[in-house]
C-alpha cells in the first residue's frame, strides 16, 4: 500500500436547476373540466422562496440526512406559514437541492477507506487499532476513516454552495419549467405549435430522437409528439428525451403545446403557451447532429466510394407533412435522401413510409436503431435499414443503389 497522501475526495455534479422534472406526486394542476391548468409560481411566491433559500444556505456543510430531516420537521411548517403550498414548497426544495448541489466530502475515496478498513480490522487487531492502522496507510487523520468510509452514501453527502446563487424571480421560473417538465414525462401525446425557428426546433427533436410529425401550418407548423405514457417500452428513458426537448420550444417566440397527461390516474389536457412564466434556458444551437450522423458522415467518407455525403437538404413535403432528412447521398445523377429515425413504433414507421411514397418520394431511406424500439413488434419494410449503436457505412451504400435500381426498373 503506498503510503503517498491521496487528494482530498469531492465530487459534484455541476446544475443550474435546468434538468429538474418533478415527480408526479408534486405536480400541482388546477382542474377545469377535463383540463388541467399548471398551477405556476408567480413573483408573489418570491418572499418564501427567498427565505427556503436563506434557510438552505445555512445548512451548507451538512448531510442529505440532516437537510431531509430539517425540511420534515421546520422547513415545511415554516414555508406553509408563509403561504407556500407544500407540495409547492417541496418542489422548490427539490429544485434548490439540484443547485445547493450535494457532494462526497472525504480525505480518500470511501471505497479505498473501506477497502483497506476491512482488511485491516479482518487481521483480528481491534477497532480502534484498525482505524488507526487504516489512517496510517491512507496517511489521513484518524478521526476522518470512519466518517469517509461511508461518506458516498446519498444521505451522507453533504451539501455546498453554488459559486453564484439565481435569484428568487430566477428559481420560481425554474420550478415552473420543472412543472412543465414533470408534466411532459406523464404525456401521452403532445401537440406543439412553432411559430419560428422551425427548422431548427424539428432538428433538436430529431437529436432527442423524438417520434414526431411535422404539419405546416399558416402561420408556422405543427409538431406531433408521442408522449412516454403511450410507449410499451422505452417509457424513462424517452420522457427525459421529451423533457429536455421542452427548452428548445420555449426560446421560440409565440410558442404553444397541449399535453394529454395521466396524473394521478386522470387523464388531463394540459395547456401552456409563451405567455407562461417558463425559465428559457439556452439557445438553439446552429448545428444539431448527433454523433451516429457524425460518425457515419466520416465513415462513409472513408469508404472511396462514388457517393457522396450532401449536407444541406431541401424540406420535403409528402402530402399534408413535412420531412426534414439528416442528408442526402449522391452518385451523378442519382440521389437518396436519408433520415436517421430515433424512437420508433410500428404505427410511426409505417405511417411515414406510407406518407413519402404516396407522395412519390421512393428515393428515400430511413435508418432506425433496434436499440431504440418503443414495441416488441417486428418491422418488415423495403428501404429500412437496421442497426445497433452505429450504421454501417457499406450496408447504407449498399441499400441507397438497390433503392435507385428498384426506381429506375419502375420507371422504365
Amino acid at each position: 500500500m503506498s503510503a503517498s497522501r491521496p487528494e482530498p475526495l469531492t465530487t459534484t455534479e455541476p446544475s443550474c436547476g435546468a434538468n429538474v422534472s418533478l415527480p408526479e406526486s408534486l405536480l400541482r394542476v388546477a382542474y377545469r373540466y377535463d383540463e388541467g391548468i399548471p398551477c405556476w409560481l408567480t413573483s408573489r411566491d418570491e418572499p418564501w422562496v427567498r427565505a427556503l433559500m436563506g434557510e438552505l444556505d445555512g445548512l451548507v456543510g451538512r448531510t442529505v440526512a440532516e437537510l431531509e430531516e430539517v425540511m420534515d420537521t421546520r422547513l415545511v411548517p415554516m414555508g406553509v406559514s408563509w403561504g407556500a403550498r407544500p407540495a409547492a414548497l417541496r418542489g422548490v426544495a427539490l429544485l434548490l437541492s439540484s443547485i445547493w448541489a450535494p457532494k462526497v466530502v472525504a480525505s480518500a475515496r470511501p471505497s479505498e477507506i473501506r477497502q483497506v478498513l476491512f482488511e485491516t480490522a479482518a487481521t483480528g487487531i481491534s477497532r480502534q487499532q484498525a482505524l488507526g492502522r487504516t489512517a496510517e496507510l491512507l496517511c489521513i487523520p484518524v478521526d476522518d476513516v470512519l466518517a469517509g468510509a461511508y461518506a458516498d452514501r446519498p444521505g451522507a453527502r453533504r451539501l455546498v454552495a453554488p459559486q453564484v446563487a439565481p435569484c428568487p424571480s430566477r428559481v420560481v421560473e425554474l420550478y415552473n419549467l420543472a412543472l412543465a417538465r414533470g408534466l411532459l414525462m406523464r404525456s401521452t401525446h403532445v401537440t406543439a405549435r412553432v411559430r419560428s425557428q422551425v427548422r431548427s426546433v424539428v432538428r433538436y427533436a430529431n437529436l432527442k430522437r423524438l417520434i414526431c410529425t411535422c404539419t405546416p401550418e399558416p402561420d408556422g407548423c405543427r409538431l406531433d409528439l408521442s408522449g412516454p405514457m403511450s410507449l410499451f417500452r422505452q417509457t424513462t428513458r424517452y420522457g427525459h428525451a421529451l423533457a429536455t426537448f421542452l427548452p428548445a420550444l420555449l426560446v421560440t417566440p409565440g410558442w404553444a403545446l397541449r399535453a394529454k397527461c395521466m396524473v394521478r390516474n386522470e387523464t388531463l389536457s394540459v395547456p401552456m403557451s409563451a405567455g407562461d412564466p417558463i425559465a428559457s434556458t439556452f439557445k438553439l444551437p446552429r448545428e444539431t447532429d448527433s454523433a451516429v450522423e457524425r460518425r457515419l458522415i466520416r465513415d462513409v467518407r472513408r469508404l472511396g466510394t462514388q457517393w457522396i455525403i450532401e449536407r444541406k437538404t431541401e424540406v420535403v413535403r409528402a402530402g399534408r407533412r413535412v420531412f426534414f432528412p439528416d442528408f442526402a447521398l449522391r452518385r451523378g445523377p442519382d440521389k437518396v435522401l436519408v433520415e436517421l429515425v430515433g424512437y420508433y413504433t410500428p404505427e410511426y414507421l409505417r405511417a411515414k413510409l406510407a406518407t413519402l411514397r404516396a407522395s412519390g418520394l421512393h428515393r428515400f431511406v430511413v435508418c432506425i436503431d433496434e436499440s431504440l424500439a418503443c414495441s416488441n413488434e417486428e418491422i418488415a419494410a423495403d428501404g429500412v435499414l437496421r442497426y445497433r449503436r452505429s450504421v454501417d457505412p457499406a450496408s447504407l451504400i449498399g441499400l441507397a443503389e438497390q433503392v435507385v435500381q428498384v426506381h429506375c426498373a419502375r420507371a422504365g
